[in-house]
């Protein structure tokens, strides 16, 4: 920074920050006055580089400067809406004329998505090339603000125009990938609606059994990248890696006008990749006796990967946990292909949350009399783990048992306060009257002699 006079420091103490706040009454100081850029300076920048926002700015140095070019150059900043907020502060020196030291300080916009294009004729790398080469301050990931996203959609227009000008170029945020938001240019006509999948390559599952699984999902779908990719994963994969394909891939998709109607035909080339055994298998989190678990996996490292095996064996120990009062028990799953050794690795990432207890029994529909029957029957004690799957198997219990007569209907329910982990089983019957004791004896006494008491 260039040495400053006295009176100039003291300007600049009265007049800095002139530029950044704008106060509602009338200031009576002087203006600064015209003088010349010496230097400019960034602050808080990371996503876009210095020389690229400062060439934004329009200012370089050189250029006669003043108060109000320098807020027309912050100004021009902020309208790029890549950042949330910009502010300036300058120093000048007593030369004649001055010397302008420039400092911008910008807030950049950290809400950014990756961009993808479809149905504009023009290859992906070659767009991303042209918009590198023409958008100032180009990112590979934007802000979905509708000023960036009219900038890059123009830039996209022109090339594209230059091929196909009937192409008209729209630009939005698209949740269709489920991993994340994406800003999807693409040409404003509908998209075409997928009428056929036919698929190649394939060798370890029949052709008829993977166009079953995927034209189900698939036919009459409107046609993106994004969603097309969503139904192969889902509903390819998973059939290869029930059979220890976990390396599947789709090399080569095309799509042709359907003969029949106005859909399309989407051709999928399908690469199988090798066998994959079972690597390591680990858990995250708490909640589960591990010993228990370890004893109950059903496939072990180096037997053939099986996909459904992981997700069954998931849910089970959900089920699990669930029994043992963590009702709102999560478990998500992580699995890595180790190309090297051809195995892979499974995570079980474990949510076990908080412990519910059963605390009251509401029985319903039955007269003031039956109840106590059926409520000294329960089993569960108040302030015990709840297990959800207990109300089912204590109706059974009383259905098999024959302990009411004429019973229509018998179902069960419960709510889970969320605040307090407390739980209200609710169990519900339509007709019933207890038996007489002589003939519940009666009953048991021949349950005993079928084998069954």
């Amino acid at each position: 920074m260039r040495s400053l006079s006295a009176a100039a420091l003291i300007l600049l103490g009265a007049l800095g920050s002139a530029a950044q706040v704008a106060g509602p009454a009338k200031t009576t100081k002087k203006e600064p006055p015209p003088g010349i850029i010496h230097a400019i300076t960034v602050k808080g920048n990371h996503l876009y580089p210095t020389a690229g926002i400062v060439r934004e700015s329009g200012l370089k140095p050189g250029d006669r400067a003043s108060a109000a070019s320098i807020e027309a150059a912050r100004t021009k900043l902020l309208a790029t809406e890549l950042f949330n907020n910009v502010s300036d502060q300058y120093r000048f020196s007593a030369g004649s004329p001055p010397e302008y030291d420039v400092a911008f300080e910008v807030v950049e916009n950290e809400q950014r998505f990756p961009m993808r294009f479809e149905r504009l004729g023009v290859p992906p790398e070659t767009i991303r090339q042209y918009l590198e080469e023409h958008v100032p301050l180009f990112s590979e990931r934007i802000p979905g603000t509708q000023g960036v996203l009219n900038r890059y959609a123009a830039a996209v227009q022109e090339l594209v125009a230059k091929t196909n000008p009937a192409i008209k170029v729209k630009a939005q945020v698209s949740n269709d990938d489920p991993k994340e938001l994406t800003v999807v240019f693409t040409t404003n006509a509908p998209a075409p609606t997928i009428s056929q999948v036919q698929v190649s390559g394939n060798q370890a599952i029949d052709t008829g059994t993977i166009l079953r699984a995927v034209n189900l999902v698939a036919v009459g779908v409107p046609l993106s990248d994004a969603r097309l990719q969503m139904i192969l994963d889902k509903a390819i994969k998973p059939l290869y890696a029930a059979k220890g394909y976990a390396a599947v891939t789709f090399p080569k998709i095309e799509t042709e006008p359907s003969a029949s109607n106005l859909g399309v035909v989407v051709k999928v080339n399908i690469k199988e990749g090798p066998l994959f055994k079972f690597g390591s298998i680990r858990f995250r989190g708490n909640g589960m006796d591990q010993e228990e678990i370890r004893s109950n996996i059903p496939f072990k490292p180096g037997q053939t990967f099986n996909g459904d095996q992981v997700e069954n064996f998931r849910i089970d120990l959900i089920h699990r946990m669930k029994r043992r009062g963590l009702l709102d028990a999560n478990i998500t799953t992580e699995t890595e292909a180790d190309d090297t050794q051809r195995a892979v690795n499974i995570v079980y990432n474990v949510t076990p949350g908080a412990v519910y207890s059963f605390q009251k029994l509401d029985i319903r529909g039955l007269e003031i009399n039956t109840e106590p029957a059926i409520a000294k029957l329960w089993g569960e004690k108040p302030g015990a783990p709840f297990n959800p799957d207990y109300p089912e198997f204590f109706l059974k219990r009383v259905k098999e048992q024959g302990i009411l007569d004429n019973l229509a209907e018998a179902k069960s329910d419960y709510s889970a306060d969320q605040s307090t982990h407390n739980v209200t089983v609710y169990l519900k019957f339509k007709g019933g009257e207890p038996k007489s004791e002589d003939e519940r004896k009666k009953q048991e006494e021949e349950r005993r002699r079928d084998g069954r008491g």
